[in-house]
């Protein structure tokens, strides 16, 4: 009895961790880039445009892999350098309002590179509640819901004149 409960509760996990495995895409891989924590200009009312508050960033994106196999040649992938740099200087730019406005762009930024097909950005205030609560949004774009589908030119050399090899 024992040694069937146990086959079926296998059974299950194995068909799970399949289904995990088949929602990857053929030809993608998911890169994923958690717990960014950084100061960030935002918020809406007087006492947020006082001083930067921390923000925290999780990103996970669907990465075209060209070859049959990955390589050990950085030049290959996404570099996680330039993601978090990317990051960093989105954060840092002009004040922004809304998280909303601030994942959009950061899903720009992401779909700047030409390999990622789609990114899921998650964008929490972890100061605003002082610990009560942490609010935030979560949204994925894909390379065909942008319009214009990437940055402009000038932003993405920017992007690339970051990377450290």
């Amino acid at each position: 009895m024992l040694e069937t409960i146990l086959s079926a509760q296998c059974a299950r996990g194995a068909a799970t961790a399949d289904a995990q495995r088949s929602s990857i895409p053929a030809g993608l891989y998911e890169l994923f880039l958690e717990n960014v924590v950084l100061p960030c200009r935002i918020g809406v009312f007087d006492y947020e445009r006082g001083a930067p508050q921390r923000v925290r960033i999780d990103l996970l994106l669907q990465v075209r892999q060209d070859g049959a196999q990955f390589s050990d040649d950085i030049g290959d992938v996404l570099s996680y350098d330039d993601l978090l740099s990317g990051l960093k200087r989105i954060l840092m730019d002009e004040h922004t309002n809304l998280v909303e406005l601030l994942a959009e762009k950061i899903a720009r930024m992401c779909l700047a590179h030409e390999q990622v097909q789609s990114a899921r950005v998650s964008v929490a205030k972890l100061d605003i509640y002082n610990g009560v609560a942490v609010p935030g949004i979560r949204l994925e774009r894909t390379r065909d819901q942008m319009p214009g589908s990437s940055l402009p030119a000038s932003h993405r050399l920017m992007v690339m004149a970051d990377r450290r090899i």
